[in-house]
């Protein structure tokens, strides 16, 4: 156990077993299963990482003792390509579709701007939507059918030896490929897809047995594909997800919370301060890049007694004009907080680092990352 080589960035490792064991425990499994298919586990937490594979503790349903598990990396690449690799490849070993067990419909049912640049969907589907919502977000395909167009989909869904087949060619190309070619193939595959975040979800109607009605809030920043696509959506389209996510917050309940939300956060914030059960009122931090968008949070929002901060300013100096406010707090417990992703960097290891808020309970995430602008000629 003592022979792997530690890997020289701490920090970039830690950010990766944080997101791993705070997002990806579906993956995680998948991982630990088979590397133990004789064993039913309950739980798998990433331990420690090295330059040659992830060291992970794992809680068996027939067993009190957890155990250590060592699962060598297969790839040559990037720490999250390693990882990635191992997560697909246990998904497909486990004979589960990892690109597409999440696929859900949804009918456009009203379209509105609810600020200067967020667009609020209401949508209905009958699969059944989180009846806890707050930070649960849809992987969406960047397209807009009409009804005709689900009968089709569905027969394709059919094809299971084919999808099988694509699957493990993807497996054998992620293995097999340079790094990167293996880029490509990653951005190819996803580049039509983004995550929006569900607002809230109700029933329909009483008669109605499962939650089938909700909101999607899209920030749309210029000529991006995805505020493209949102802006051209019109009542009467059907919109399909290919996966889904939840997130988690029982960690916001005890000590002082913080959370900081740019506009792509907004919906998740939103919804947990709806759903407040935190001990004291937390300290909200609002970020955005014009002040006309934060607007979307009206007065009643936040819980009795919160603590609200807003930063206005360019999205590249947002992660300043954020740590220059949590220099100045003297108590910080708890954290949630989302925003683009060199921001979310420098929060995270602020806090860790000099606030010693890690792992449960600092949930810094990156929800995107702004692309660099070309110098003009």
């Amino acid at each position: 156990m003592n022979s792997h080589t530690q890997i020289s960035n701490v920090d970039h490792k830690i950010d990766i077993i944080d997101h791993v064991n705070q997002d990806h425990q579906e993956e995680l499994l998948a991982i630990a299963k088979t590397h133990a298919s004789n064993l039913e586990i309950k739980s798998a937490k990433v331990e420690d990482i090295f330059e040659e594979g992830v060291r992970i503790e794992v809680d068996f349903k027939m067993d009190p003792k957890k155990q250590m598990m060592f699962v060598p990396f297969e790839i040559e690449g990037s720490l999250e390509d390693k990882i990635l690799y191992l997560a697909y490849a246990g998904i497909v070993k486990q004979g589960q579709d990892f690109s597409g067990s999440g696929k859900q419909f949804f009918e456009v049912l009203g379209k509105q701007n609810i600020t200067e640049n967020i667009i609020r969907l209401t949508v209905g589907s009958n699969m059944a939507l989180p009846e806890y919502y707050p930070g649960y977000a849809y992987a969406f395909v960047l397209k807009g059918m009409k009804k005709k167009a689900i009968e089709s989909t569905h027969k394709n869904d059919k094809k299971h030896w084919i999808k099988s087949i694509s699957d493990h060619l993807f497996i054998w190309l992620m293995k097999n490929l340079s790094k990167k070619n293996r880029e490509k193939m990653l951005y190819k595959t996803n580049k039509n897809v983004r995550l929006y975040t569900l607002r809230r979800s109700w029933k329909s109607s009483d008669t109605v047995s499962f939650y089938d009605r909700g909101e999607i809030d899209i920030y749309t920043h210029g000529e991006t594909t995805g505020s493209q696509w949102a802006e051209q959506l019109s009542i009467g389209d059907v919109i399909m997800s290919r996966s889904e996510t939840a997130d988690k917050h029982p960690h916001l309940v005890n000590g002082q919370a913080l959370m900081i939300a740019d506009e792509t956060a907004y919906p998740a914030l939103a919804g947990i301060l709806e759903n407040w059960k935190g001990q004291a009122p937390p300290i909200v931090i609002l970020v955005s890049a014009k002040a006309t968008d934060q607007s979307y949070f009206s007065g009643d929002a936040f819980p009795e007694n919160s603590s609200v901060h807003r930063v206005v300013c360019a999205e590249n100096e947002q992660g300043e004009k954020v740590l220059t406010i949590l220099k100045a707090l003297e108590q910080i417990d708890v954290v949630w907080a989302a925003l683009e992703s060199s921001a979310a960097k420098a929060i995270r290891h602020y806090l860790r680092n000099e606030r010693n808020v890690s792992g449960k309970n600092n949930h810094t995430k990156a929800y995107w990352n702004l692309k660099p602008r070309k110098p003009s000629d």
